[in-house]
């Protein structure tokens, strides 16, 4: 009985101790989509830091994640954001024919200045649709 209460008390002491580093930066929407009638959609997405101190992040499109990279335009795709705050950036899909569904996944992630046991990342799913024309 002694044994399991000082296990848990141990494997409690462990968790609280690297809960610090198992924080990830915040994007949001997690999910998102447009229409369009013309050959570029724009999406806004929100960053946020949720780290105690300023830390440099930086978006990118996943690889192999439905779209040339090259089509996507991300403003900031780095940016300096400070503790608790957050920042908007500007996802510009270009190219788009009439007719055409691109789906991708558009990842944040904390800039590290050195080598860490957790790569904490996320991303959400975006998508842009444009119109055909009318007849």
């Amino acid at each position: 009985m002694f044994g399991l209460r000082l296990a848990q008390a141990f494997a409690a002491l462990v968790f609280a101790a690297s809960a610090g580093t198992a924080l990830a930066v915040g994007l949001g929407p997690l999910e998102k989509s447009g229409i369009t009638s013309s050959e570029r959609k724009g999406l806004y997405l929100t960053v946020s830091n949720p780290y105690r101190t300023a830390h440099n992040f930086r978006v990118f499109v996943e690889e192999d994640s439905g779209i040339a990279p090259g089509r996507v335009t991300i403003h900031p795709s780095t940016a300096t954001i400070a503790s608790g705050a957050h920042r908007r950036i500007l996802v510009i899909v270009d190219g788009l024919i009439p007719g055409e569904e691109v789906n991708f996944r558009l990842c944040a992630e904390r800039i590290e200045e050195r080598r860490v046991t957790v790569h904490a990342r996320v991303c959400s799913k975006l998508g842009a649709r444009r119109l055909r024309p009318a007849r």
